[in-house]
């Protein structure tokens, strides 16, 4: 289950415009930006009956905004426009029917250095729920 949200994941993020380079998986370098790369988190789980559990998959979405070319407010721009397409997004998909709903929270912007160039940085958690039978 995991690595098919994962592949659905990233169909997901590829549609997003305007984007340098989706990564699965943590890069070892960036090609350019606005750049994203997300990873599997965590897996919880809770019984809803005596025939149902409910998984709730965790996957971190990170992006990437260099701010060397651009003004700090304009990267900040940039970064808010990605935030909101890809929240949107995963509140209005089943990832292929593999989830019941997406939980979809992000924000909390930060500077960073990212091989030498000033950037910021965002998060966007997804908590993806998904039902499955036991028998």
């Amino acid at each position: 289950m995991i690595n098919e949200l994962r592949a659905s994941i990233l169909s997901k993020l590829e549609e997003i415009e305007n984007i340098a380079e989706v990564y699965d998986g943590i890069p070892s370098s960036f090609t350019g930006f606005p750049s994203i790369f997300f990873n599997f988190d965590r897996v919880e789980s809770s019984v809803l009956d005596s025939n149902h559990h409910e998984r709730i998959y965790y996957f971190s979405i990170n992006i990437f905004q260099e701010v060397s070319t651009l003004s700090v407010k304009e990267g900040e721009k940039n970064l808010c426009d990605i935030l909101d397409e890809i929240i949107s997004i995963f509140d209005r998909s089943d990832l292929d029917e593999l989830a019941l709903k997406i939980d979809a929270v992000g924000g909390n912007i930060n500077s960073v250095e990212i091989e030498s160039w000033p950037a910021l940085h965002a998060v966007v958690v997804l908590g993806i729920h998904s039902d499955f039978r036991l028998n």
